[in-house]
């Protein structure tokens, strides 16, 4: 009794999900149920009994979902439709996903396509320019002649490898592997490149990503995590925006948006992974590096309070804005640029009880609202209340409004 009552359920379900899919295009409402009644009839794919459970449940999906897809496409091809109909289909033995690519090829190829860009048909996605690739192929044209709707470098090797794209890899992770292979990188290397890194997917400066892949093929081999590492890297120093890397404060702008890997060897590349953020900080200190930036209309500050001398006083040199970062442990010299050009200022509060003199905070002022935006410590940690009682007077003095980040 509970199994027919199983059974029964698997069938409401089923026909519940294959009828929605229908609803979902009515102009190709003909085609599709043409297909559906082909796999009913041929195949066990969309039959009750074999769908009785979760995982062939998720089977029966993918199957309609390729069905639908098939059908939407029909219209692209030929006045027959299809290159066959699906009525000659007669499936193979074996499983669900040989029965599927069966069928895909049996309605679509005149020419061979690699195995692997079959399952576009009913791969998670939405993008359309996979299963259009496919039947652009089917028909006999290259993919050099295909137009993609990103860039990448088609070339000659690349889409000879294309062709040779192992299983199991998106269309954009075969076209990278093929991209590795072409640059005279191993299987290895192309998988891990094509699978478990960012650039499976497409990225912005293509054309400089290849000059990485042609790095890294140089340098085979290199560990599987030093791999990942190193590409991690280069997208966070050339591409990310510094305040997601460095910390708050670090602005929209990269870190290092001329990085290259030119005249690099793997030795020098791993010691400038280790130690960039010193590098980074001392290329400001450079004789030609050095700016200096005309002083605000507000005030600096001096107080004398319990036996203390405080003051306030504007940072005006990146040479100042490096120092103190390196002091405060924080970000304030990635702020040279926004100084030089007057979009802010930056100030030190620094406190001297007998021969002791210590950095207090680190204030950034924005000169037009005169508004003080933050105020930071030593590693960015908030104003202590004697701190916070000096910015107040200073704020008082010069007319400064404090915002509510401070």
């Amino acid at each position: 009794m509970c199994i027919h009552h199983g059974r029964r359920s698997s069938k409401v379900w089923l026909d519940r999900l294959i009828r929605k899919s229908a609803d979902c295009s009515p102009r190709h409402a003909r085609s599709y149920w043409q297909i559906i009644d082909a796999v009913r009839r041929s195949s066990d794919l969309l039959r009750p009994a074999s769908v009785w459970g979760s995982s062939s449940g998720e089977q029966a999906a993918r199957v309609v979902t390729a069905c639908a897809r098939i059908a939407l496409h029909s219209d692209d091809w030929h006045a027959d439709q299809w290159e066959r109909s699906p009525e000659q289909w007669r499936p193979p033995c074996g499983s669900a996903h040989e029965q599927l690519s069966s069928l895909v090829h049996h309605l679509f190829d005149r020419y061979p396509v690699p195995s692997f860009l079959t399952n576009v048909w009913w791969a998670d996605g939405e993008e359309s320019w996979p299963r259009e690739l496919y039947l652009h192929l089917a028909r006999g044209a290259g993919i050099r002649s295909f137009q993609l709707p990103f860039e990448f470098p088609l070339t000659k090797p690349v889409a000879r490898w294309f062709a040779e794209a192992p299983d199991g890899l998106s269309p954009f992770a075969a076209l990278r592997w093929s991209q590795v292979r072409a640059l005279g990188g191993d299987d290895r290397l192309a998988c891990l490149i094509a699978k478990d890194t960012l650039l499976r997917a497409p990225t912005v400066d293509d054309a400089y990503w290849e000059s990485v892949l042609r790095f890294l093929v140089r340098n085979m081999p290199i560990c599987r995590d030093e791999i990942q590492s190193i590409i991690r890297f280069i997208f966070e120093q050339r591409f990310r925006p510094a305040e997601l890397i460095w910390g708050h404060g670090g602005g929209p702008a990269p870190l290092q948006p001329d990085f290259s890997l030119r005249g690099r060897s793997l030795m020098s590349l791993r010691r400038h992974m280790a130690n960039w953020r010193d590098e980074v900080q001392l290329q400001l200190l450079l004789p030609g590096a050095k700016k200096f930036w005309e002083p605000t209309n507000i005030g600096d500050f001096h107080c004398i309070q319990n036996d203390a001398i405080w003051t306030i006083r504007e940072l005006l040199t990146d040479r100042d804005l490096y120092i103190d970062g390196e002091n405060m442990r924080h970000c304030v010299a990635t702020y040279i640029k926004a100084c030089s050009r007057r979009k802010t200022s930056i100030w030190s509060m620094r406190v001297r009880r007998g021969d002791v003199r210590r950095r207090v905070l680190t204030i950034e002022v924005r000169p037009r609202s005169k508004l003080v935006w933050q105020a930071q410590g030593k590693r960015n940690t908030d104003p202590t209340p004697d701190a916070m009682q000096i910015l107040r007077q200073w704020a008082a003095q010069e007319q400064l409004d404090l915002s509510e980040l401070v």
